[in-house]
């Protein structure tokens, strides 16, 4: 999950090859799904309620979440009905901050939506920037029109960690995955994040943000799907 499924269609299908049902979230506010007034003033714990309906659905999943996704699958984690989760790239919980280098220089553009919880788009410099840095210009070009406004609350949320979650609530098997030229969710991040949890940690090496858009995404997810048969 992240906020729309259409990227992460690479790992479904092969997800689903494994033997797995396998199915993404369109959060509120993203791409058809629930419809939202005001997308700027909505909550990482809104999202979190997305996902714990869905759970109340399907009863029990294990969990994979991506960037903002990540977070939320942190926060759903706490309750019940998780088997296992993994936390890709993930934004950070509260007492983990991440600032990087490449975000402080561009992020101030936005910094007036974000401040005020509107909504708002990262332009295609930007994005090239922070999260596009492995993809090839003719998956950029796919990729970028799909983007959607996302919510300049949230946004402050993540960037301030004011998201709490609690270690000890989470009592499933958790996996984190970092990238090793991601530069907007850092591994060195990612590895604070795993010991938070006591979280088995892979590493992608040549990969960034958007690895299960990048060239040779079946390597991480494959070391994914074989933890999950591990542990599952």
């Amino acid at each position: 999950m992240h906020g729309g499924s259409w990227y992460l269609r690479n790992w479904l299908y092969a997800a689903a090859h494994a033997g797995w049902d396998a199915w993404a979230v369109n959060l509120r506010g993203h791409h058809g799904s629930r419809p939202v007034r005001e997308v700027g003033r909505l909550s990482v714990l809104d999202y979190v309620e997305d996902v714990h309906d869905c759970l109340r659905t399907f009863r029990e999943a294990v969990l994979i979440g991506h960037s903002m996704g990540g977070l939320v699958a942190q926060k759903a984690a706490e309750g019940g009905r998780v088997r296992a989760a993994v936390f890709v790239t993930s934004a950070a919980p509260k007492g983990i901050r991440i600032l990087t280098w490449p975000l402080f220089w561009r992020m101030p553009r936005y910094a007036m939506a974000i401040a005020t919880s509107q909504a708002f788009s990262m332009g295609p410099e930007d994005a090239a920037a922070l999260v596009g840095n492995r993809l090839t210009n003719e998956e950029r070009a796919w990729a970028y029109p799909q983007l959607v406004p996302e919510s300049g609350r949230a946004a402050r949320e993540m960037a301030l960690s004011r998201i709490v979650v609690n270690p000890a609530a989470i009592r499933c098997p958790t996996l984190v995955v970092g990238a090793e030229e991601d530069r907007i969710t850092p591994a060195a991040a990612q590895r604070r994040i795993a010991k938070r949890y006591g979280s088995e940690y892979v590493e992608a090496k040549d990969h960034a943000h958007l690895l299960m858009l990048e060239q040779g995404w079946e390597r991480p997810f494959a070391e994914v799907l074989a933890w999950l048969s591990r542990v599952v």
